[in-house]
């Protein structure tokens, strides 16, 4: 019965998903990212910083294409509390963009890169978010419905990364010793904080939000 009705919401919100293929992760959000023109220079700074970490995960095969329902069911799968999985499909896809030799000594300093390169994507979004909170009264209700969007997209998208270097280490080890896989250890825990950072920022988005609906609420 917990199946079923976990599978009817799904399609419920897959149908919902695909009327607005740009829909943020947030089911309450009233407005989506980009869809209206950002007006200050934190607003466009994270317009700037999650369009750059979409392209660049993409163009490294570590997510594919944007999809509303591969969006909906990664939010569905999130709300039933399951923790991604190994992407293998993902792997083979970012093996295959990046042109990976997973048994070779070079593909573990190219991996190294991209995983810098997505830790500190992650950081420049955290950042940009920090800052556009510390505006204040000067934000609107709409103003952080679109953060709170993009916050939650730029979350989603680095967990899928994440599972796709989870799964690109777990085949490193049947051909390279723990000792060369060493600097992998340390990005890819920096990755992890920054995705919880991501996390943190959401959430405080979220409480601004209903705190902006009902001042009352601290």
């Amino acid at each position: 019965m917990i199946a079923f009705r976990r599978a009817l919401l799904a399609i419920c919100f897959c149908s919902l998903a695909s009327a607005c293929a740009s829909a943020p992760i947030s089911v309450a959000a009233s407005s989506f990212p980009g869809s209206r023109t950002a007006s200050t220079p934190a607003q466009l700074e994270l317009e700037r910083a999650t369009d750059a970490f979409t392209s660049a995960l993409e163009t490294r095969g570590l997510i594919r294409e944007a999809s509303s329902v591969d969006t909906a069911m990664r939010w569905m799968n999130q709300l039933a509390g399951q923790d991604a999985e190994t992407d293998t499909s993902g792997l083979a896809l970012y093996v295959e963009t990046a042109e990976l030799d997973l048994t070779t000594l070079p593909a573990i300093n190219r991996i190294a890169i991209h995983l810098v390169e997505t830790w500190q994507g992650a950081a420049s979004i955290d950042a940009a978010s920090r800052v556009l909170m510390s505006e204040g009264a000067g934000l609107s209700r709409s103003d952080v419905t679109d953060a709170l969007g993009a916050v939650e997209t730029a979350m989603a998208n680095a967990q899928t990364a994440q599972s796709v270097f989870e799964a690109a280490m777990l085949e490193l080890t049947t051909h390279h010793d723990a000792e060369a896989l060493s600097s992998l250890r340390i990005e890819r825990d920096l990755l992890a904080l920054r995705v919880n950072d991501l996390r943190d920022r959401a959430d405080e988005l979220a409480a601004l939000r209903r705190q902006m609906r009902n001042p009352a609420i601290s």
